[in-house]
């Protein structure tokens, strides 16, 4: 079967079009998992130690309270996708640059385990709308207090981003000082 797929980029005003004519197993989850893990590594790069600590205040999250929380859904689903259970406990918060690394392994493990269990179609869509999309929204919040904390991310077009189906580790020469 052959799927175009058609971005409009905002960035380079122009319509990218994407041909794809066969869909591994589990692709779209793991190209989703693949993109948490750009977005993620890019949200944390070039961050000091002390911005795990953000407060914005009104009881919202800190930065590591972030991590924290999406290294849980992250686990939560991973869980669910080997026993069929949930995971109910809360992790143990960790300093931000050992959450960084417990999410960064997570990512490694849900991917090696998507590219070998095959998930129902139903059920990725749960995935997707429900912890996946939920990531998804807490990098953006990341984003945002690193940006409110002075250190703005740079805007991209990620439709045209160096994103890989499978890969879960991207700016490898860039480590948190």
């Amino acid at each position: 079967m052959k799927v175009l797929l058609y971005f409009w980029s905002v960035y380079s005003n122009t319509i990218i079009i994407v041909e794809k004519t066969t869909v591994s197993q589990n692709e779209f989850l793991r190209h989703t998992i693949s993109t948490i893990a750009y977005r993620f590594q890019k949200s944390v790069r070039k961050r000091n130690r002390n911005f795990g600590e953000f407060n914005l205040g009104k009881g919202a999250r800190t930065p590591i309270e972030i991590i924290n929380h999406i290294y849980h859904a992250l686990n939560a689903a991973k869980l669910f996708i080997q026993d069929g259970e949930f995971q109910k406990s809360e992790p143990k918060k960790l300093s931000l640059i050992l959450e960084i690394e417990r999410f960064n392994s997570e990512l490694d493990e849900v991917e090696k385990l998507l590219s070998e269990k095959k998930i129902e179609l139903n059920f990725s869509k749960k995935l997707l709308q429900g912890p996946f999309s939920g990531i998804l929204s807490h990098i953006g919040q990341i984003s945002m207090i690193s940006r409110l904390n002075g250190n703005p991310i740079d805007g991209e077009d990620f439709s045209s981003s160096a994103i890989s189906t499978g890969t879960t580790s991207y700016f490898e020469n860039e480590k948190i000082t």
